[in-house]
């Protein structure tokens, strides 16, 4: 072949492989592409009947008999928002107690049994603006279910233990309201947009759960539980007519309700404010911005979706990408529309970051939001949007239980049944002009609410540049206690009161004159069904050590404060003792029995009037001065010794603040001082501890080395 027909040939074979490549993949369809992914299926309405029962309740009914179950969801016109100000949390603990506590005829513990041996789920609860029930069951114990939950929303017994184990529950949340800064700032956030004493972001105090009754239970249910302030999807395994017969004599007697539902309460626009929760103990920040929102059935509804979709409902989204991924501000970040269905939801945008650049974050998120109000999306973003809207709704319709509590949700709120529909074909025909329309008309980035919760001093500006900065306190108050104002005459006879008691317990001088103690003590404890004893060794130095050594199932507890310092030791390790608790600790050396006596001096000590205390006639005298603590002694009138000490205390079960009181059921002639023997321990009147002062010694030489850190 001479060279030209070889240079020829070469040519030929570069173009059929050029030709290959640049044809071959224009052509042939990578594999995940030639999956045929059918269309998502239409929601479709299953076939229902609805019913008004000639008492007024709303029932909706649909059959399904490819299992033997029926499931029946109530939904009842109550909640939150009508409870009285001065007692939040009665709503939901009379909820809780309508179904734990049981009725009359069956009481909670035995109506547990008969479900759980049955099969069956009952349930009961009211939230913020509506409550609930539900029931499911086999087919066969239809009519003992209905039974049972006609019962117990009619007649619910709401016994006192039941109630108490409510509050307890209530008390141990309040407690622990504040760990996660997250539901701090979203808990606040609330108060600072809608108002602190709004009905939507009124939240539960130690005193409102204190103060509700057995009678405001009975009162609440009294007002609000009525048939024609409920509705009913029935669900399963059953014939209609039957059904509907069954729910006529389940319910039957039960009377309508006698006045209209209040109207809802308002939420009002308020100006921007900005707000800082410092909290020390934090190392990221967490900020939360707001306003107002509007209701589902405004003409932006599905605009402000899909903006959201767009701005921040997800991951890929302008907030993420910009905020978190291009600039690395955040942790995590995103936001939410603001809409409702009963009432205007919270636009809301929030991010979780390093207090360093917290205010920087801040700052770059209202840039992205006034970004959507001031230029149309891309076509990718609003397909993209528009597709995750739509496919996700399907999903929230996928049983007939979901797609006929929606109808309820609509016929209560005043939405068109066909709300669905209406509001898919307005996603699907959502244009970019639209979505700017709706950002422009529900969104004020300038008008957000800023809400900072993280330690301020490491935040890399003041917030001030968003406008007044407002210091938010989050202190939790403890239960009040009713002191009457004290006076100079109560002041004195509490002293006169406290010196007999110290004078018949061993004398003023005895107590004064100790330099130290050695005592000995045994509890026997109840925890959590676990029969425990724990034995405490504690060794006193006055005027400012102490030493102690609890022996418990669980190892060896060491504690230990001299002067200013002071550590603690146990199975989980050694740590120093600061703040608060070597306050507190230090304070203990003066507020126990020995150490108000030595200091009676130095305290207020107001006398209360005369009452009995396990059918001993006592004068009780309220002590303080130390701390912010106080204590109630109840000293025995005849034989001046102390009868019980009351004190606030804290739940070892919940750590939720609890009233201590204990006590002393028998003395004991030790060393020269008339010392307790027998004690009892109480947490709000509930037993915990049974104990015995096994030793106790008068001025003992103390090796120092026993205060020193291990």
């Amino acid at each position: 072949m001479n060279k030209m027909n070889r240079v020829a040939v070469l040519a030929l074979l570069m173009i059929m492989v050029a030709s290959l490549v640049v044809t071959g993949p224009a052509t042939a369809k990578k594999k995940w592409e030639k999956i045929d992914i059918p269309q998502l299926n239409e929601v479709k309405m299953p076939a229902f009947e609805r019913v008004e029962l000639d008492n007024g309740m709303v029932v909706f009914l649909a059959e399904d008999h490819k299992f033997p179950l029926v499931q029946l969801n109530a939904t009842i016109d109550v909640g939150s928002i009508y409870e009285p100000a001065d007692k939040v949390g009665l709503a939901g603990m009379t909820g809780s107690v309508m179904r734990s506590g049981g009725t009359a005829t069956t009481d909670g513990d035995a109506l547990d049994e008969l479900v759980e041996s049955r099969g069956m789920s009952v349930e009961t609860w009211i939230g913020q603006s509506d409550g609930g029930a539900y029931l499911s069951v086999m087919k066969e114990d239809t009519g003992l279910g209905m039974e049972l939950l006609a019962d117990i929303l009619m007649n619910p017994a709401f016994p006192e233990d039941k109630i108490k184990l409510a509050k307890e529950g209530e008390k141990a949340g309040i407690s622990r309201r504040n760990d996660d800064p997250m539901s701090i700032a979203r808990r606040e956030a609330m108060k600072v947009v809608f108002g602190a004493d709004h009905p939507m972001a009124r939240h539960t105090e130690y005193a409102s759960i204190a103060s509700v009754t057995q009678a405001d239970m009975q009162a609440f249910h009294a007002d609000w539980f009525h048939p024609d302030r409920m509705y009913l999807v029935v669900i399963g395994d059953f014939k209609s007519k039957e059904m509907i017969k069954l729910i006529e004599d389940s319910f039957a007697g039960w009377e309508k309700a006698t006045k209209a539902l209040p109207a809802d309460p308002e939420i009002h626009e308020f100006p921007r404010t900005v707000n800082i929760v410092d909290k020390d103990d934090l190392t990221q920040t967490t900020v939360i911005m707001g306003h107002k929102g509007i209701r589902a059935d405004s003409e932006h509804y599905a605009g402000v979706l899909v903006a959201n979709r767009i701005l921040g409902g997800g991951f890929a989204t302008r907030l993420f990408n910009e905020v978190r991924s291009r600039q690395g501000l955040a942790y995590s970040v995103g936001s939410s529309p603001g809409t409702g269905f009963r009432f205007p939801g919270l636009f809301m945008a929030f991010t979780m970051t390093k207090s360093e650049s917290c205010e920087k974050a801040t700052s770059a998120i209202l840039v992205e939001i006034q970004r959507m109000l001031d230029e149309e999306v891309t076509d990718e973003e609003l397909e993209r949007a528009k597709d995750g809207i739509l496919n996700s709704e399907v999903f929230s319709y996928d049983t007939k239980r979901e797609i006929l509590s929606r109808m309820v949700m609509f016929e209560r709120y005043g939405y068109a049944p066909d709300f669905l529909k209406q509001y898919q074909e307005s996603v699907k025909n959502m244009t970019k002009a639209q979505v700017l329309e709706a950002c422009n008309a529900v969104w004020n980035p300038d008008q957000m609410t800023l809400l900072a919760v993280g330690n301020y001093a490491d935040f890399d500006g003041d917030f001030s540049t968003f406008g007044a900065v407002t210091m938010v306190d989050i202190e939790i108050p403890e239960p009040a206690l009713d002191i009457p104002e004290a006076t100079a005459a109560s002041l004195a006879a509490g002293q006169k009161i406290m010196t007999a008691s110290a004078e018949a317990s061993g004398g003023i001088k005895k107590f004064t004159g100790l330099k130290s103690l050695y005592e000995v003590i045994s509890l026997d404890a109840t925890i959590q069904g676990m029969e425990l004893t724990f034995t405490t060794e504690k060794t006193v130095q006055y005027p400012n050590k102490v030493y102690s050594l609890t022996k418990t199932p669980f190892g060896n507890q060491e504690m230990a404060i001299s002067g200013d310092s002071g550590w603690a030791s146990g199975p989980q390790g050694t740590r120093d003792i600061e703040g608060e608790d070597l306050v507190s600790a230090k304070d203990e050396l003066k507020t126990d029995t020995i150490g108000v006596f030595r200091n009676l001096g130095s305290l207020q000590c107001q006398a209360l009037e005369p009452t009995k205390v396990d059918g001993a006639m006592c004068n009780p005298v309220h002590v303080s001065g130390i701390g912010d603590s106080y204590q109630i002694f109840f000293l025995d009138a005849g034989t001046n010794l102390v009868k019980m000490v009351q004190s606030p205390g804290q739940s070892p079960m919940t750590g939720a603040p609890v009233t201590q009181k204990i006590y002393v059921d028998e003395y004991q002639e030790l060393d020269g001082f008339n010392m307790p023997k027998v004690i009892r321990m109480t947490y709000d009147d509930e037993p915990f501890a049974t104990g015995t002062v096994k030793e106790f010694k008068a001025n003992p030489k103390v090796d120092s080395g026993l205060f020193k850190k291990k």
